[in-house]
Protein backbone atom coordinates (compact mmCIF):
# COMPACT_ATOMS: atom_id res chain seq x y z
CA UNK A 1 0.00 0.00 0.00
CA UNK A 2 1.22 3.28 -1.05
CA UNK A 3 2.07 6.26 1.83
CA UNK A 4 1.99 9.53 0.40
CA UNK A 5 4.11 11.91 2.32
CA UNK A 6 5.41 15.16 2.51
CA UNK A 7 8.56 16.48 4.23
CA UNK A 8 8.89 19.92 5.30
CA UNK A 9 12.20 20.59 5.17
CA UNK A 10 14.97 23.26 4.10
CA UNK A 11 17.14 21.46 0.56
CA UNK A 12 19.66 22.42 -0.91
CA UNK A 13 19.83 25.73 -2.26
CA UNK A 14 20.21 26.43 1.16
CA UNK A 15 23.25 25.66 3.08
CA UNK A 16 24.02 24.17 5.90
CA UNK A 17 23.64 20.42 7.51
CA UNK A 18 19.93 20.28 7.75
CA UNK A 19 19.38 21.06 4.24
CA UNK A 20 21.92 18.40 3.24
CA UNK A 21 20.53 15.97 5.54
CA UNK A 22 17.27 16.57 4.18
CA UNK A 23 18.37 16.02 0.76
CA UNK A 24 19.73 12.82 1.52
CA UNK A 25 16.82 11.27 3.71
CA UNK A 26 14.96 12.71 0.41
CA UNK A 27 16.93 10.56 -1.53
CA UNK A 28 16.46 7.44 0.85
CA UNK A 29 12.50 7.69 0.54
CA UNK A 30 12.63 7.91 -2.45
CA UNK A 31 14.18 4.04 -3.22
CA UNK A 32 10.67 2.88 -1.18
CA UNK A 33 8.41 1.83 -3.73
CA UNK A 34 5.78 2.41 -1.96
CA UNK A 35 6.76 5.86 -0.67
CA UNK A 36 5.24 9.15 -2.85
CA UNK A 37 7.06 12.12 -1.78
CA UNK A 38 6.57 15.40 -2.60
CA UNK A 39 8.88 17.95 -0.70
CA UNK A 40 7.87 21.80 0.56
CA UNK A 41 10.56 24.06 1.59
CA UNK A 42 11.06 27.42 2.06
CA UNK A 43 11.20 31.02 0.34
CA UNK A 44 12.24 32.69 3.25
CA UNK A 45 13.79 30.68 6.60
CA UNK A 46 15.40 33.33 7.88
CA UNK A 47 15.23 37.37 8.33
CA UNK A 48 18.15 38.69 7.00
CA UNK A 49 19.05 40.20 10.41
CA UNK A 50 18.75 36.84 11.98
CA UNK A 51 21.16 35.23 9.59
CA UNK A 52 25.35 36.18 10.72
CA UNK A 53 26.49 34.23 7.64
CA UNK A 54 27.37 35.98 4.25
CA UNK A 55 23.70 34.43 2.41
CA UNK A 56 21.42 30.88 3.42
CA UNK A 57 22.25 29.88 -0.28
CA UNK A 58 24.76 27.31 -1.55
CA UNK A 59 25.40 30.04 -4.43
CA UNK A 60 22.88 28.49 -6.98
CA UNK A 61 20.11 30.97 -7.93
CA UNK A 62 17.20 30.61 -5.41
CA UNK A 63 14.24 31.48 -7.67
CA UNK A 64 15.71 28.55 -10.12
CA UNK A 65 13.28 26.19 -11.39
CA UNK A 66 15.77 23.63 -11.58
CA UNK A 67 15.42 22.36 -7.86
CA UNK A 68 13.61 19.83 -6.05
CA UNK A 69 9.85 20.48 -4.50
CA UNK A 70 8.14 23.84 -3.68
CA UNK A 71 9.58 26.72 -2.03
CA UNK A 72 6.22 28.58 -0.41
CA UNK A 73 6.49 28.84 3.39
CA UNK A 74 8.04 32.05 5.23
CA UNK A 75 8.51 30.98 8.69
CA UNK A 76 7.52 35.17 9.35
CA UNK A 77 4.33 34.87 7.33
CA UNK A 78 1.63 32.77 8.88
CA UNK A 79 -0.75 33.20 5.80
CA UNK A 80 1.92 30.47 4.11
CA UNK A 81 1.51 28.14 7.00
CA UNK A 82 -2.05 27.97 6.57
CA UNK A 83 -1.65 27.28 2.58
CA UNK A 84 0.45 25.35 3.20
CA UNK A 85 -1.17 22.90 6.29
CA UNK A 86 -4.07 22.93 3.67
CA UNK A 87 -2.37 21.69 0.92
CA UNK A 88 -0.47 19.11 2.73
CA UNK A 89 -3.88 17.42 4.22
CA UNK A 90 -5.29 16.84 1.29
CA UNK A 91 -2.59 15.00 -0.74
CA UNK A 92 -0.23 13.51 2.41
CA UNK A 93 -0.90 10.79 4.99
CA UNK A 94 2.46 11.70 6.70
CA UNK A 95 4.31 14.18 6.94
CA UNK A 96 8.27 14.52 7.77
CA UNK A 97 9.50 17.66 9.76
CA UNK A 98 13.01 18.42 11.61
CA UNK A 99 13.06 19.73 14.43
CA UNK A 100 16.77 21.85 14.85
CA UNK A 101 15.83 25.55 15.66
CA UNK A 102 14.25 27.69 17.72
CA UNK A 103 13.78 29.98 15.30
CA UNK A 104 11.43 27.75 12.80
CA UNK A 105 9.67 25.75 15.60
CA UNK A 106 6.53 28.54 15.78
CA UNK A 107 6.12 27.78 11.71
CA UNK A 108 6.28 24.07 12.00
CA UNK A 109 4.93 23.26 15.29
CA UNK A 110 1.23 25.01 14.25
CA UNK A 111 1.88 23.22 10.98
CA UNK A 112 2.06 20.36 12.61
CA UNK A 113 -1.12 20.73 14.82
CA UNK A 114 -2.88 21.80 11.87
CA UNK A 115 -1.84 18.33 9.88
CA UNK A 116 -2.78 15.79 13.18
CA UNK A 117 -6.46 17.45 13.44
CA UNK A 118 -7.17 16.31 9.41
CA UNK A 119 -5.41 12.83 10.04
CA UNK A 120 -1.87 13.04 8.84
CA UNK A 121 0.59 11.33 10.84
CA UNK A 122 3.75 13.78 12.01
CA UNK A 123 6.75 12.02 12.16
CA UNK A 124 9.47 15.12 13.62
CA UNK A 125 13.19 14.62 12.97
CA UNK A 126 15.05 15.67 16.27
CA UNK A 127 18.09 17.07 15.66
CA UNK A 128 17.48 19.08 18.78
CA UNK A 129 16.05 19.16 21.53
CA UNK A 130 17.09 22.52 22.47
CA UNK A 131 19.41 25.20 21.75
CA UNK A 132 22.85 24.63 22.29
CA UNK A 133 23.49 27.96 23.85
CA UNK A 134 20.14 29.11 24.22
CA UNK A 135 18.07 30.34 26.81
CA UNK A 136 14.86 29.07 28.35
CA UNK A 137 12.56 30.71 26.23
CA UNK A 138 14.17 29.13 23.09
CA UNK A 139 14.21 25.75 24.39
CA UNK A 140 10.40 26.62 25.21
CA UNK A 141 9.99 27.55 21.66
CA UNK A 142 11.60 24.33 20.31
CA UNK A 143 9.74 22.22 23.04
CA UNK A 144 6.37 23.30 21.88
CA UNK A 145 6.92 22.36 18.61
CA UNK A 146 8.38 18.63 19.91
CA UNK A 147 4.99 18.39 21.29
CA UNK A 148 2.83 18.57 18.24
CA UNK A 149 4.31 15.42 16.62
CA UNK A 150 2.63 11.84 16.76
CA UNK A 151 6.28 10.40 16.72
CA UNK A 152 9.92 10.78 16.62
CA UNK A 153 13.20 9.86 15.00
CA UNK A 154 16.52 10.41 16.10
CA UNK A 155 20.07 9.61 15.88
CA UNK A 156 21.31 9.08 19.30
CA UNK A 157 20.04 7.80 22.91
CA UNK A 158 21.37 10.98 23.93
CA UNK A 159 18.68 13.02 22.15
CA UNK A 160 15.96 10.34 22.88
CA UNK A 161 16.53 10.75 27.17
CA UNK A 162 16.63 14.26 26.45
CA UNK A 163 13.00 13.80 25.09
CA UNK A 164 11.89 12.35 27.39
CA UNK A 165 13.14 14.37 29.81
CA UNK A 166 11.03 17.41 28.36
CA UNK A 167 7.96 15.48 29.18
CA UNK A 168 7.65 14.44 25.47
CA UNK A 169 6.77 10.88 25.84
CA UNK A 170 5.60 9.64 21.53
CA UNK A 171 7.17 6.97 20.03
CA UNK A 172 10.93 7.24 19.38
CA UNK A 173 13.42 5.52 16.72
CA UNK A 174 16.98 5.86 17.45
CA UNK A 175 18.68 4.92 13.79
CA UNK A 176 22.36 5.72 13.98
CA UNK A 177 23.24 9.17 11.55
CA UNK A 178 23.95 7.44 8.23
CA UNK A 179 27.43 8.41 6.56
CA UNK A 180 26.92 10.71 3.35
CA UNK A 181 27.68 9.56 -0.23
CA UNK A 182 27.08 12.19 -2.23
CA UNK A 183 29.72 14.54 -1.85
CA UNK A 184 31.92 14.68 -4.61
CA UNK A 185 35.91 13.43 -4.77
CA UNK A 186 38.95 15.74 -4.39
CA UNK A 187 40.54 17.12 -7.20
CA UNK A 188 43.77 17.39 -5.54
CA UNK A 189 44.07 21.27 -5.83
CA UNK A 190 44.78 21.29 -2.35
CA UNK A 191 48.10 19.25 -1.42
CA UNK A 192 49.62 18.75 2.05
CA UNK A 193 52.43 21.31 2.89
CA UNK A 194 52.74 20.48 6.37
CA UNK A 195 53.83 17.37 7.98
CA UNK A 196 50.36 17.06 10.13
CA UNK A 197 47.15 18.61 8.23
CA UNK A 198 44.41 19.11 10.62
CA UNK A 199 40.90 20.37 9.90
CA UNK A 200 37.82 22.20 11.85
CA UNK A 201 35.33 22.17 9.31
CA UNK A 202 31.67 23.53 9.56
CA UNK A 203 29.76 27.13 10.65
CA UNK A 204 31.67 27.98 14.01
CA UNK A 205 30.10 28.80 16.99
CA UNK A 206 31.65 28.73 20.48
CA UNK A 207 29.81 25.52 21.24
CA UNK A 208 32.17 23.80 19.01
CA UNK A 209 35.30 24.44 21.02
CA UNK A 210 37.59 25.78 18.27
CA UNK A 211 39.28 27.90 20.83
CA UNK A 212 39.75 24.26 22.54
CA UNK A 213 41.59 23.11 19.30
CA UNK A 214 43.47 26.16 19.18
CA UNK A 215 44.81 26.03 22.80
CA UNK A 216 45.62 22.73 22.28
CA UNK A 217 47.84 23.48 19.37
CA UNK A 218 49.66 26.11 20.98
CA UNK A 219 50.29 23.67 23.63
CA UNK A 220 51.31 20.85 22.15
CA UNK A 221 53.57 23.16 19.96
CA UNK A 222 53.84 20.93 16.88
CA UNK A 223 57.05 21.80 14.52
CA UNK A 224 55.29 21.30 11.37
CA UNK A 225 51.61 21.55 11.30
CA UNK A 226 48.38 23.15 10.07
CA UNK A 227 44.83 23.40 11.48
CA UNK A 228 42.75 25.12 8.83
CA UNK A 229 39.27 26.55 10.38
CA UNK A 230 36.92 26.25 7.15
CA UNK A 231 33.95 28.02 7.74
CA UNK A 232 31.89 30.56 8.49
CA UNK A 233 32.30 32.45 11.90
CA UNK A 234 29.20 33.29 13.48
CA UNK A 235 29.92 34.27 16.62
CA UNK A 236 33.81 34.69 18.94
CA UNK A 237 35.95 35.70 15.69
CA UNK A 238 38.34 38.13 17.62
CA UNK A 239 39.14 35.41 20.32
CA UNK A 240 39.74 32.86 17.77
CA UNK A 241 41.84 35.47 15.66
CA UNK A 242 43.58 36.19 19.49
CA UNK A 243 44.42 32.87 19.99
CA UNK A 244 46.12 32.05 16.77
CA UNK A 245 48.19 35.06 17.66
CA UNK A 246 50.14 32.90 20.35
CA UNK A 247 53.71 32.87 18.90
CA UNK A 248 53.62 29.07 19.12
CA UNK A 249 51.10 28.96 16.20
CA UNK A 250 53.04 31.44 13.88
CA UNK A 251 52.24 29.93 10.43
CA UNK A 252 50.68 27.36 11.92
CA UNK A 253 46.33 28.61 11.71
CA UNK A 254 44.75 28.96 8.51
CA UNK A 255 41.18 30.70 8.82
CA UNK A 256 38.75 29.91 5.79
CA UNK A 257 35.92 32.19 6.97
CA UNK A 258 33.14 31.65 4.31
CA UNK A 259 30.76 29.21 3.04
CA UNK A 260 32.82 25.98 1.94
CA UNK A 261 30.89 24.54 -1.01
CA UNK A 262 30.89 20.12 -1.32
CA UNK A 263 33.81 20.66 -3.69
CA UNK A 264 35.93 22.37 -0.83
CA UNK A 265 34.57 20.22 1.38
CA UNK A 266 35.80 17.14 -0.32
CA UNK A 267 39.50 18.86 -1.53
CA UNK A 268 39.65 20.30 2.31
CA UNK A 269 38.63 16.20 3.72
CA UNK A 270 41.31 15.21 1.47
CA UNK A 271 44.01 17.04 2.48
CA UNK A 272 43.22 16.61 5.89
CA UNK A 273 44.92 13.70 8.02
CA UNK A 274 42.66 14.62 11.18
CA UNK A 275 39.59 16.03 11.88
CA UNK A 276 39.06 18.20 14.97
CA UNK A 277 35.50 17.79 16.74
CA UNK A 278 36.56 19.59 20.25
CA UNK A 279 32.74 20.28 21.01
CA UNK A 280 31.75 21.18 24.26
CA UNK A 281 27.95 19.82 23.41
CA UNK A 282 26.40 18.13 20.38
CA UNK A 283 23.68 15.50 19.71
CA UNK A 284 24.83 14.67 16.59
CA UNK A 285 27.30 15.28 13.98
CA UNK A 286 26.91 15.62 10.07
CA UNK A 287 30.65 16.68 10.09
CA UNK A 288 31.17 13.05 11.48
CA UNK A 289 29.34 11.55 8.78
CA UNK A 290 31.26 13.53 6.32
CA UNK A 291 34.74 12.22 7.40
CA UNK A 292 33.03 8.25 7.65
CA UNK A 293 32.50 9.12 3.80
CA UNK A 294 36.26 10.24 2.79
CA UNK A 295 37.66 8.00 5.47
CA UNK A 296 39.23 10.44 8.02
CA UNK A 297 39.99 9.65 11.55
CA UNK A 298 38.58 12.25 13.87
CA UNK A 299 39.93 13.79 17.03
CA UNK A 300 36.70 14.66 19.36
CA UNK A 301 35.65 15.67 22.74
CA UNK A 302 34.27 12.38 24.84
CA UNK A 303 30.85 13.25 24.82
CA UNK A 304 28.69 10.63 24.44
CA UNK A 305 27.30 11.89 20.80
CA UNK A 306 30.75 11.56 19.79
CA UNK A 307 32.49 8.58 21.61
CA UNK A 308 30.27 5.91 21.05
CA UNK A 309 30.22 5.91 17.18
CA UNK A 310 34.18 6.80 17.29
CA UNK A 311 34.59 3.72 19.71
CA UNK A 312 32.10 1.35 17.95
CA UNK A 313 33.34 2.45 14.50
CA UNK A 314 37.26 2.21 15.23
CA UNK A 315 37.10 6.11 13.92
CA UNK A 316 39.53 7.93 15.64
CA UNK A 317 40.84 9.07 19.37
CA UNK A 318 38.64 11.45 21.91
CA UNK A 319 39.92 13.24 24.76
CA UNK A 320 38.05 14.71 27.94
CA UNK A 321 35.54 17.61 27.01
CA UNK A 322 37.08 21.15 27.16
CA UNK A 323 40.81 19.67 28.29
CA UNK A 324 42.98 21.63 26.23
CA UNK A 325 46.12 19.98 27.85
CA UNK A 326 44.73 16.64 27.09
CA UNK A 327 44.05 17.08 23.13
CA UNK A 328 47.92 18.46 23.62
CA UNK A 329 49.34 15.72 25.03
CA UNK A 330 47.11 13.24 22.27
CA UNK A 331 48.58 15.20 19.13
CA UNK A 332 52.16 14.94 20.51
CA UNK A 333 51.73 11.41 21.50
CA UNK A 334 49.27 10.20 19.11
CA UNK A 335 48.35 11.82 15.73
CA UNK A 336 51.12 11.66 13.27
CA UNK A 337 50.37 11.18 9.22
CA UNK A 338 51.68 8.05 10.07
CA UNK A 339 48.80 7.22 12.66
CA UNK A 340 46.22 8.51 10.83
CA UNK A 341 47.03 6.97 7.64
CA UNK A 342 46.98 3.57 9.56
CA UNK A 343 43.91 4.10 10.88
CA UNK A 344 42.07 5.11 7.91
CA UNK A 345 43.40 2.43 5.96
CA UNK A 346 41.54 0.50 8.58
CA UNK A 347 38.10 2.03 8.54
CA UNK A 348 35.40 0.53 6.99
CA UNK A 349 33.62 1.32 3.65
CA UNK A 350 30.33 3.79 4.26
CA UNK A 351 27.74 2.12 4.59
CA UNK A 352 25.49 3.44 1.02
CA UNK A 353 22.15 1.79 1.98
CA UNK A 354 22.18 4.24 5.35
CA UNK A 355 19.91 6.00 3.97
CA UNK A 356 17.41 3.45 2.66
CA UNK A 357 17.44 2.27 6.48
CA UNK A 358 16.53 5.66 7.68
CA UNK A 359 13.90 6.38 5.52
CA UNK A 360 12.38 2.84 6.75
CA UNK A 361 12.33 3.89 9.91
CA UNK A 362 10.90 7.32 9.29
CA UNK A 363 7.84 5.48 7.86
CA UNK A 364 7.75 2.76 10.48
CA UNK A 365 8.20 -0.09 7.82
CA UNK A 366 10.13 -3.07 8.70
Amino acid sequence: MSQKVTMIAPVPPFRGGIAHHSAALAGGLGTIPECELEIESFQRLYPAFFYPGESPYDGTDPSSPARAGRFDLDVLNPLTWRTLARRIADRSDVAVIPCWTFFAAPCLGWIARQLRKTGVEVVMLVHNVGDHEGAAWKNYLTHWQLAGADRFVTHTPQLASQLRAAGLNQPCTIVPHPPYSDFPPATGSMPQEKALELLCFGLVRPYKGVDIALAGLAEADLPDVRLTIAGEIWDGEDNLRRLANDPRLAGKVEFRNSYQSDQDAADLFSRADALLLPYRTITGSGVLAMAQHYRLPVVASDLPALEQPIERDKLGWCFETGDAAELAQLLKSEISRENCAALASEMAEPDVTGWNHMASAVLDLP
